[in-house]
């Protein structure tokens, strides 16, 4: 038993060594720029509005918390700067690898399994990589993966603590980023329905579920209208906020549009078409749309590539990487992940199939379900308002990752029935190695240019 106690410590403790050693090396670099909202909040004070900069229509507690940070502490140098502000994403993205282990540690799956999916998420270079970002990603990934938490004890048993950390989760999320909205209407679903499937309609935070969302609305639509600023701005301009980034018309049903546009072009495109092959031949975008890539136009095959090879979506600009060894890497990569793609919706599959078995209240795999289903529909209806392949991210899934635990779970014992043991590990460990090379690789890029 130890030593499998101390094979989780050795997983945990690898994946949080690279996410501290990028946040230590990165200087600063960042899939989008929230540097400028925090410089913001700490020289004046207060949180701007939504058109002050191109990220200012966030919900802004991450850029207050590094903001008061800095001012707490005097740090003025840009060098300073960049480190605390991604020691924050950093802690933040070890706490949700805490949690999702405290989960898994408590399944009823081969001890083996249990460590492998546990593996498959702390060595996943997207994971890591967005921990050492200075984003607020890092923190709303935190938040939702406590909130699932959370309300899978609940669903076990009411229980005043977990109760009062589902609220908290949804009260920080309203003030971290505007999708936490998906775990808001997911955690409001379930309760509502085990209060139906159980007939419990006690507003006790301690013995009910009600109470819970009923103060969780409360609370949490207060903190979202009036701590972001969102209020005063509605009163000002008519607006809660202004979304910065260019948006298109929704696209046609399946003709692709006449006008090229790097993303979308038709709803059946766009979200039926999976470009596997071409993945492998390009696993790096192209900014320069010099190079028409199939995937691009894919939503489902933009979230693939940047889940399982980081060198993928070739940004922020400053980690590029024309290494033809990390390229053949990412080839291998993008070729193999299909492997555990599939694996993941047999088990969503088998866990959907048992779901109609057992009675729901005995079973959490709706829950399971309604937060994938969530999560999932979040990112294609953000690709039908944006349309380009810059929407199209796989960090918008990992707040409900804790969700895809039991099903990835599900589906790998089903294969394990079929596959000798030796064999599936040996599987993953040539996974987590691929995995991992192109991060390792990138530390040594950004070390050279401190």
């Amino acid at each position: 038993m130890t030593s499998k106690s101390n094979l989780y410590a050795w997983i945990l403790g690898i994946s949080s060594l690279l996410i501290f050693a990028l946040a230590t090396l990165n200087g600063g670099y960042a899939n989008d720029d929230h540097f400028t909202v925090i410089e913001l909040i700490a020289r004046f004070g207060e949180l701007p509005r939504s058109t002050q900069c191109w990220q200012c229509y966030h919900p802004k507690l991450y850029h207050l918390m590094v903001a008061t940070f800095w001012n707490l502490f005097g740090i003025e140098s840009d060098w300073a700067k960049h480190i605390s502000a991604q020691m924050f994403s950093a802690v933040f993205g070890v706490g949700s690898l805490f949690l999702m282990m405290k989960f898994i540690r408590t399944l009823p799956f081969a001890e083996y399994l249990k460590l492998l999916v546990f593996a498959f998420i702390a060595f996943n270079p997207r994971f890591i990589a967005i921990s050492g970002q200075a984003t607020n990603d890092a923190f709303i990934i935190f938040l939702g993966t406590l909130n699932l938490y959370a309300l899978l004890q609940v669903y076990r048993k009411p229980n005043l603590l977990y109760s009062a950390l589902i609220i908290v989760s949804l009260v920080l999320g309203s003030m971290a980023k505007l999708n936490f909205g998906v775990y808001f209407i997911g955690s409001v679903i379930a309760l509502v329905l085990l209060s139906i499937l159980r007939k419990n309609y006690s507003l006790s935070l301690r013995n009910g579920y009600l109470g819970t969302v009923v103060i969780g609305i409360l609370f949490s639509a207060t903190t979202f209208f009036f701590f972001n600023g969102y209020a005063r701005d509605y009163r000002e301009s008519g607006k809660l906020f202004t979304y910065n980034t260019p948006t298109y018309e929704l696209p046609h049903l399946y003709l692709p549009e006449n006008t090229y546009i790097p993303g979308i072009l038709s709803v059946y495109s766009g979200f039926f078409k999976f470009h596997y092959i071409d993945l492998i031949k390009n696993p790096h975008l192209s900014y320069t749309g010099k190079i028409r890539q199939k995937h691009m136009h894919s939503h489902f095959s933009q979230v693939y590539g940047r889940f399982y090879f980081l060198g993928f979506d070739n940004w922020p600009h400053e980690w590029r990487t024309d290494n033809r060894f990390i390229t053949f890497i990412g080839k291998v990569s993008l070729a193999v992940g299909i492997v555990p793609t599939l694996i993941l919706f047999i088990g969503i599959l088998l866990g959907i199939r048992q779901l109609f078995r057992d009675p729901w209240s005995e079973n959490p795999m709706w829950i399971y379900a309604l937060y994938i289903a969530g999560y999932i529909g979040f990112g294609v209806l953000f690709s039908l308002i944006g349309r380009t392949f810059v929407f199209m991210k796989a960090i918008y899934i990992f707040p409900g990752l804790l969700a895809t635990i039991v099903p990835f779970l599900t589906g790998n014992y089903w294969i394990s029935k079929w596959i000798p043991q030796k064999l599936i590990i040996g599987f993953y460990i040539t996974l987590f190695v691929l995995y991992l090379i192109p991060v390792i690789h990138l530390l040594g890029q950004l070390a050279q240019k401190m």
